[in-house]
């Protein structure tokens, strides 16, 4: 009797998405047919060479890297803090070190700076506007694992992985340059300026990525072998476990 009802669920199910496929509004993005239309959804990237950075934030912030990030509300310059201030990542992300998740500043820890300095600037006088009205700066995500993944910051920087393992030369991005080009139209050299790095994702981010990580950081050594009698085979157990589905698919 149970097996017949379960068949008889099964079927069920079956038959309401055939019915809610069937009559599934008609939307610009499709999967490659005609047959069913996705409707937009985080946890679906961008068909090959569909990427649109308006379309943000339809795609999942993984897989195929496009070289293209989100506009951010505010013209965050890491370079100027990272490189040339030397500040630490932690100072901002206090999170990273005792929490899963690395966390965003508050804007009251840029106003900490920038209640005095650089004052006149446009994008500063943006922060102060959320900062006054009390709320959060609308930042946009760029890196982003999907839910059914569970990454602990914490357990990978107090492991010893450093941040550009994962977030790329992020020290270098807002980072302003001047070159020369010739104009087509007068064939005269023109001095330009701009932003030579981007903020955007540079690692896929995708389960192999990490595997390939777990097998061969050099931190497993350190952090289970490390002035251990010689043999120790304490590492080679931990990446066996690193192996395990339950370790990110809690």
């Amino acid at each position: 009797m149970r097996r017949t009802l379960s068949i008889a669920g099964a079927a069920l199910a079956l038959s309401s998405v055939v019915a809610l496929s069937a009559g599934c509004p008609d939307v610009d993005y499709y999967d490659g047919t005609e047959d069913f239309a996705h409707l937009p959804h985080s946890l679906i990237p961008p068909a090959p060479g569909a990427f649109d950075k308006d379309a943000w934030p339809w795609q999942m912030a993984t897989g195929e890297l496009t070289g293209v990030g989100p506009e951010q509300p505010i013209a965050f310059p890491h370079y100027t803090h990272v490189t040339t201030l030397q500040m630490q990542c932690e100072y901002c992300h206090d999170a990273a070190r005792k929490s899963i998740h690395a966390g965003v500043p508050h804007s009251q820890t840029c106003m900490n700076c920038h209640t005095y300095v650089k004052t006149d600037s446009p994008e500063i006088q943006k922060l102060k506007a959320y900062w006054d009205k009390g709320e959060p700066v609308p930042w946009k995500k760029v890196h982003d694992l999907p839910d059914y993944v569970q990454f602990n910051h914490a357990r990978h920087v107090r492991g010893g992985v450093d941040c550009t393992e994962c977030h790329g030369q992020i020290g270098l991005q807002g980072q302003t340059t001047t070159w020369t080009e010739e104009d087509e139209a007068t064939g005269e050299s023109v001095e330009k300026t701009g932003v030579h790095y981007p903020m955007v994702r540079e690692t896929t981010l995708q389960m192999g990525w990490c595997l390939d990580c777990h097998a061969s950081h050099p931190s497993v050594d350190k952090n289970y072998c490390e002035g251990a009698e010689p043999g120790c085979d304490a590492a080679n157990r931990r990446r066996a476990e690193l192996k395990d589905c339950w370790t990110c698919h809690k």
